[in-house]
This record gives C-alpha cells, sequence and structure tokens, in this order.
C-alpha cells in the first residue's frame, strides 16, 4: 500500500537518519528511546489493576500500561533508523512478546466487568494496540522472529478481530471519539495482517465511520474539543486513506466538502500564538500530531494551516501519525503565523471565534449534552499576552466518579460553577442534554438564547449578547424572571484580582459595571491537576471565582472587558 511504501523502505530511512530535515524528528525518538526504553519497566500488576473498580483510580495502572506501548513503538523507530544494531531489535522483541503475554489490551476503566475472566474487550487500546503490533510487523518484516510474528498474528486474531467479527460493540453506535479510533484501528489492522478478511468487515467499518462523521456538522466542529478531534479525526484519516490504497480508490471517503471543512476545525480556534479554544475536557495545553497535521495538509494543501510550533509535535505513542510525521513530511510545509484579525462563526454548533490585535475571544452556545460535556452554555474566554485570563479550566484528572452520573456535575471543572456563566436564584445550569439554545451573529453581536440550559421554571427569558471593540467586549445578559430573583455574573480565572466600586482590576484587564446595581465577591476555589489515587486533590491551581451580584435584578445587566 503507498501509505507503507516509504516506511517499508530501508533507504528512506537510511536518509532520514542522515538528513537535517529530518533531525527534529529524529530527537523526538531519540528523547522517547532515554526516558522510556533504558532499565526494566515495572509488570502490570492486578493491586493496580484492580484500583479503578475499588477506588476509582486510573493513573496508577495506565502509567505502566502505557509506558510499555511506548517502550515498543519507540524501538520500533530505533530498529528502522539504526537498523545494524541488533540490541534494538532484541529489545523491541522482548517488549512486544511482553504485551503479547499481558492480561488484557483494554484499559481496567473501559471494561464492564473486570470480574469477568475475558481479555478481550475491544475498547481504544486493545484496537490501536493491534494495528501498532501490525504495523510492526509489516514494517520489520523478516527481521522479526519468525515465533513474534505467529504471536502478532495469534494475538491479533484472538484479542481483536475474533471478537470484533462476533458480535456488534457499543462504540460502533457512539458518534464519538471512540467509534473512529476504535473502528479505524480494526479496519487498518485487517488490512495490514488478514487482508482476505477485510472485504467482510469493509461495509461494517465504513458504515461505523459514516456515523462518526455524522457527528460533525457542516461546519465542521467537533464538540469534544481540539484534543478530541485530532485523536478521532486521525485514525478516521488513517481508516480512510489506507483503504482507498487498498482499493485501488474504489472506497474514497475524503472527496468531500464537509472533510476538508472538518480538516480546518484547528486553525479556526486560535486566540492567540500560544492559545487555544478547549470547551468540555479538553486541557489548555493541547498539541496535535505532527504526522496527522502534514496528512491533511497533503489532502487539502490550499485550505489546512499548519499550526504554530508548539501546539505540533511527534508523539511516538501515537504510532501510525509518528510515522506520517517522517513518511508525509515535506520541506515545504512550516507553520503558517495565525492573523491578527479574524473572525469565525461556527453556526451549526453556535461558537464563535475572535482575534483583534489586543485579545482574543471565544464564546459558545453548543447544548449540555454533548461529548465530554460540561454545562457551559454562553460561557466564554478571553486571552490577551498568549494566555488566557477568563478562562476554561477544561478536564480534572479522569476517574471513574468524573464520569458517573451522580458525581459528574459535582466538580467545578464540569459544573458551571466554574465558567463564566450567570447563576440565577442561586442556580447553576442543568444538565439537559436535550435542550438546545439558539445562537446567532449579526451586525457585530454574538448572541446566545439559553433559557433552556437552566431547569429553573421561574425564569422566562435569558438571551446574551457579546458587542466588541478593538479593545473591550461589552457582555449583555437580557432576562424574565417571575417573582423574586436573584442574578449573578461569574468570572473566573487563574489571576487573584483588586476589588474596587464598579471594577475588577487584573492589570492588564479590567471588569467595569455601574456600581450602583451590583456588588462584587470573590472566593478561591482549587482546579484539580493530579488526584490521589483515592480521588483527593494532590496537586492543583487556584483558580478566583469572582460573583457579581446584582442587587435588584430587573430586565438586564451588562459589564464591560477593558484591555488595557
Amino acid at each position: 500500500m503507498k501509505l507503507l511504501e516509504r516506511a517499508t523502505d530501508p533507504k528512506f530511512w537510511e536518509t532520514v537518519r542522515n538528513s537535517i530535515e529530518y533531525k527534529p524528528m529524529v530527537d523526538a525518538v531519540l528523547k522517547d528511546y532515554e526516558e522510556c526504553c533504558i532499565g526494566e519497566i515495572e509488570t502490570t500488576k492486578f493491586s493496580k489493576f484492580r484500583l479503578f473498580k475499588d477506588k476509582g483510580d486510573r493513573t496508577s495502572y495506565q502509567k505502566t500500561f502505557f509506558k510499555r506501548q511506548h517502550r515498543m513503538y519507540a524501538m520500533a523507530l530505533m530498529c528502522l533508523l539504526y537498523p545494524e544494531n541488533e540490541a534494538h531489535l532484541e529489545l523491541l522483541q522482548d517488549t512486544v512478546w511482553e504485551i503479547c503475554d499481558q492480561y488484557v489490551w483494554a484499559l481496567p476503566a473501559h471494561i464492564g466487568n473486570i470480574e469477568v475472566n475475558d481479555n478481550c474487550e475491544l475498547d481504544l487500546d486493545a484496537t490501536t494496540m493491534a494495528m501498532g503490533l501490525a504495523l510492526i510487523k509489516v514494517m520489520l518484516g523478516e527481521r522479526l522472529h519468525p515465533l513474534i510474528k505467529s504471536r502478532i498474528d495469534c494475538e491479533i486474531d484472538r484479542r481483536v478481530i475474533k471478537p470484533f467479527m462476533e458480535k456488534r460493540w457499543h462504540w460502533e453506535y457512539r458518534q464519538n471519539n471512540w467509534t473512529a479510533v476504535c473502528a479505524g484501528a480494526v479496519g487498518c489492522t485487517v488490512m495490514l495482517n488478514r487482508p482476505e478478511l477485510f472485504e467482510l468487515v469493509r461495509d461494517r467499518i465504513n458504515e461505523d465511520m459514516a456515523s462518526y462523521i455524522a457527528s460533525y456538522k457542516e461546519d465542521g466542529v467537533c464538540v469534544e474539543g481540539p484534543g478530541y478531534w485530532s485523536y478521532g479525526f486521525g485514525y478516521f484519516i488513517e481508516y480512510a486513506e489506507m483503504q482507498r490504497d487498498f482499493t485501488k480508490g474504489e472506497f474514497d471517503l475524503l472527496n468531500t466538502e464537509k472533510i476538508k471543512e472538518i480538516s480546518t476545525f484547528l486553525q479556526k480556534l486560535f486566540l492567540d500564538k500560544d492559545v487555544i479554544v478547549n470547551y468540555g475536557d479538553c486541557g489548555t495545553d493541547v498539541v496535535v500530531a505532527a504526522g496527522f497535521m502534514y496528512s491533511l495538509k497533503s489532502l487539502f494543501p490550499n485550505d489546512v494551516q499548519l499550526p504554530p510550533a508548539p501546539r505540533i509535535k511527534v508523539e511516538v505513542h501515537y504510532f501510525p501519525a509518528c510515522l506520517r510525521a517522517f513518511t508525509y513530511y515535506d520541506s515545504a510545509f512550516s507553520a503558517e503565523d495565525i492573523s491578527v484579525n479574524a473572525e469565525y462563526y461556527m453556526k451549526d454548533c453556535g461558537w464563535f471565534v475572535k482575534r483583534t490585535p489586543k485579545y482574543g475571544f471565544s464564546a459558545r452556545g453548543g447544548c449540555n449534552g454533548e461529548s465530554h460535556n460540561h454545562n457551559d452554555v454562553g460561557s466564554f474566554i478571553l486571552s490577551i499576552d498568549n494566555k488566557q485570563l477568563l478562562i476554561d479550566m477544561g478536564g480534572r484528572p479522569y476517574t471513574r466518579q468524573y464520569f458517573e452520573d451522580g458525581t459528574r456535575y459535582t466538580y467545578l471543572e464540569t459544573s458551571s460553577r466554574g465558567h463564566n456563566t450567570p447563576i440565577i436564584n442561586g442556580k447553576y445550569q442543568a444538565n439537559i442534554p436535550e435542550a438546545y439554545p439558539t445562537t446567532s451573529f449579526e451586525n457585530g453581536v454574538f448572541s446566545v438564547d439559553f433559557k433552556v440550559a437552566y431547569d429553573i421554571p421561574e425564569l422566562k427569558s435569558l438571551v446574551r449578547d457579546y458587542s466588541f471593540t478593538e479593545s473591550s467586549v461589552t457582555v449583555s445578559d437580557k432576562f424574565q424572571i417571575e417573582g423574586e430573583a436573584a442574578f449573578t455574573e461569574r468570572l473566573v480565572s487563574y489571576t487573584e484580582p483588586n476589588i474596587s466600586d464598579g471594577v475588577i482590576d487584573y492589570g492588564s484587564v479590567r471588569v467595569v459595571f455601574d456600581s450602583a446595581l451590583a456588588k462584587t465577591r470573590v472566593e478561591k476555589d482549587i482546579h484539580a491537576v493530579e488526584l490521589t489515587p483515592e480521588g483527593e486533590i494532590k496537586k492543583g491551581t487556584d483558580i478566583y471565582l469572582v460573583s457579581i451580584d446584582v442587587k435588584e435584578p430587573k430586565n438586564s445587566f451588562s459589564f464591560t472587558i477593558e484591555v488595557k
């Protein structure tokens, strides 16, 4: 297949090793080699495997799981770059052997009942592990010991291909990153390792991919955020290109306007050169795989812009995209500076982004029933001096409790309590999946009609307008509340403000309002960055929650964010 022509060519890897153009990529592999391939790796202990079920902790087990996987991919690349070093091949084969011995390739967090002795669960990690092993077998070929190749075949068949063919899996109906990653990895694995079976699964996997693409509206927005866009859409691209080559162009999922629109999603999200919109569970440190972006640039050279350097990197653990970083690299590719002045209204999902020389800004409509959802309809982000000032925290470390219905929205990060949204009669937004707000962008004003986000019968209407100048944003809330009313504006920042009458001063930014209409108070909370196995905050970042309490709420209140 064309995708593997370079990856299986020893002369290509010799060129890579000796070329200055590829040096940053080779250095990334060498760095991972130093970090993951020296010394022994701890075994995946049962005591850590059961922590997710017992306490909700995912991290303890996954650290060992991912490090072993990372080692395998780093060693495979070292074998391609330095074929003369037999020690690299020996360590790779030892690691493959250990992975073939591993009890299960799925993560405990993705296994419905770990007490059932079933090690053939198909999740994100089991399916991509199979694809990674199939790629290693194809690329290294006869260099691998016959028993290693046989074990790869046996374990892929037993753990992935057979279970897939025996039944339908939950992720085939999810319409999020799971659908694309799992189905795409299975499809690629079959084409690579059992090509004679591909015709039996092709239509089903193509249906899964159609379902995934249907989760996008015509504006190309991934409601899960840019991190999940690069993950899910990345495996869609892997599968679609491999299938196109495998079928000699008979099946081409890529040649549509919608795919092009989805491919340009990331470049619309920049608020500054290193600040990106991060709604939902995405953090502010989103990094996308270089190989994935090179693929998109190759597909749509006149439309896709490569992101600034901090947001693109060679990621060895994302093995297919890492290979593409080498095989799809073009010396003509370069990061393109984002335009200082830009405005994007993504109508279908109700997202808005604006950049001026003074600030970057985004606000959202969306709904409170999205994948990786936060209750944050109507919220906004303000960026200045290459950092978020009025922020979206993104998610917190993943635990069992974080995804359970009873506890999901008790956390600061997921509740509207931790977002720049109003608090009405002391209540935050509700998790109402079927309630869709409406948005508009007319005469330079972005509006969100979002009463439906609040389960408050006495709230009869709520519309938020955002209007702009080159150095300010005015937020105006218009509402109708029956009976006695309490209305509070909420502002969230990592920066502690100074408060005076009608002014909230963050230094380079100040928020002003009529002090005769409202008073201000500040509380400090913690954004969780790292948790103990018991789920307590081990490491966190101080968050300042500003409440602007409207004294006698009538029908409207507004405040202006001024950039100095």
